[in-house]
């Protein structure tokens, strides 16, 4: 894997680390329902150029769509705008790999392994430390909301690999199709204000959905479909673990977190968890090139 693809990858989870303290200071100027609502007009737009109608793949995609756009990110607002502590909740976004890895293993009959389910298992006990600790007492129900996201995000992420032939950038696309009606009726149901509020936003508001909407959305997951398309999950996916290390120190400096000894337990159990699924992979596919070659 060369330099740059390396480089690159850690810039992606820069970018996704940091989104999350770039949304939660998106939520001090827009409502959450009118911020996604905005957030997937933009990518929609810039989309645009890419969205095509893929015959026989509509209903999938519409699925995919509500479960890794609308649903999933009316869940992620909620408990963003809830949580006080960042900290508390990025660990738990990385649970996707593992609920995805049990998903498969139901509905695809993928085989889960003793060093898979014993990686899982964990990955599950540090979420467990991160949640009982007294110093985010308040902050469990965010964490429950978060879990809910990641396991819609998880869902569709196993529906996406029925989408095989079908571009990332036409998913997106569609992902706003779907999305924008939804959380549009959603925030003119359940919120007030919703033009007095993009009138009135400033520079940083702006930014920060930008930020979201054009970095996280569409250099992030293009980026990743990138790096996808020339290399194996497996080199790709450890990268990604260091998505929470960004998005803990970035709320450190800009919102001067305390990090407690028992959240470093919990998050080192977590991403131990993950490591060893990804590594397990690594190690796997190593072992059968070897046999392959003379």
């Amino acid at each position: 894997m060369p330099t740059h693809h390396i480089l690159f990858g850690f810039f992606i989870s820069l970018v996704w680390g940091v989104n999350f303290v770039v949304m939660k200071i998106g939520l001090d100027h827009l409502s959450p329902f009118l911020f996604v609502t905005l957030r997937f007009i933009i990518v929609f737009m810039l989309m645009l150029p890419w969205l095509r109608i893929v015959k026989g793949h509509m209903v999938l995609i519409f699925i995919v769509a509500v479960c890794i756009g609308g649903i999933h990110f009316i869940f992620v607002i909620m408990g963003l705008d809830m949580v006080k502590k960042i900290s508390s909740i990025v660990v738990v976004v990385q649970m996707n790999v593992p609920l995805t890895l049990i998903l498969a293993h139901i509905f695809l009959k993928e085989k889960l392994s003793y060093w898979r389910g014993s990686a899982i298992v964990i990955a599950f006990t540090g979420i467990l430390v991160i949640t009982f600790d007294p110093a985010i007492v308040n902050e469990r129900i965010a964490i429950v909301i978060f879990l809910a996201a990641t396991l819609l995000y998880s869902i569709g992420a196993i529906l996406m690999r029925k989408l095989k032939n079908v571009g990332a950038l036409n998913i997106q696309g569609w992902t706003g199709v779907f999305a924008v009606p939804f959380l549009l009726s959603l925030t003119l149901v359940t919120e007030t204000g919703q033009m007095e509020q993009i009138t009135s936003m400033n520079m940083t508001g702006w930014g920060a959905l930008f930020y979201t909407a054009v970095l996280s959305s569409v250099v992030g997951y293009g980026g990743m479909n990138f790096l996808l398309k020339h290399h194996p999950v497996t080199l790709i996916a450890p990268i990604l673990l260091t998505v929470p290390i960004f998005a803990s120190s970035a709320a450190v400096i800009v919102f001067n977190e305390e990090l407690t000894p028992r959240f470093f337990l919990g998050a080192g159990l977590t991403l131990f968890g993950l490591a060893i699924i990804h590594i397990r992979d690594w190690w796997k596919k190593r072992q059968m090139v070897r046999e392959l070659l003379p």
